[in-house]
């Protein structure tokens, strides 16, 4: 999926990737959304970039604060189970997809148009991590 503004800034969306961690272990759900969150946090931890839109940096540090959160009750998780953690392709795919929009990013000169672009794309990351998160929920209270 690509999502594209009028300036012709195309931010694609791994439509895919979340297609196959929708069908994988719950283990793996919650590191891809643990890997997925602190990929968010990074790219909006790049508040020094951020002049040329007007958000409140107050919300910005309000978001963080929850995804912050967030990713540190997953990692919770994560250290409990058994399978020992390994670089799993979704991990390399989704930090590829961050990296792309950095570039992005820096490629518009952090302009508003290419943030705004960008944050599209993150609120569909945050909507379909809702999605995962509770799939994931449910297969695991499947299995208690």
């Amino acid at each position: 999926m690509s999502l594209q503004h009028s300036l012709d800034i195309k931010v694609h969306f791994p439509g895919a990737l979340y297609n196959l961690i929708d069908k994988a272990e719950v283990e793996d759900q919650v590191k891809f959304l643990v890997s997925t969150l602190d990929h968010i946090i990074s790219l909006t931890d790049a508040s020094e970039h951020m002049n040329s839109v007007q958000w409140s940096p107050k919300t910005v540090e309000y978001f963080l604060k929850d995804l912050h959160r967030q990713s540190s009750e997953l990692k919770e998780c994560v250290a409990q189970y058994q399978k020992p953690s390994q670089k799993e392709s979704y991990e390399i795919r989704i930090k590829r997809h961050f990296r792309t929009l950095k570039k992005i990013l820096k490629k518009e000169k952090y302009s508003a148009q290419a943030w705004g672009q960008i944050w599209r794309a993150v609120r569909t990351h945050l909507q379909r991590m809702d999605i995962i998160a509770e799939n994931a929920k449910k297969k695991f209270l499947q299995r208690v």
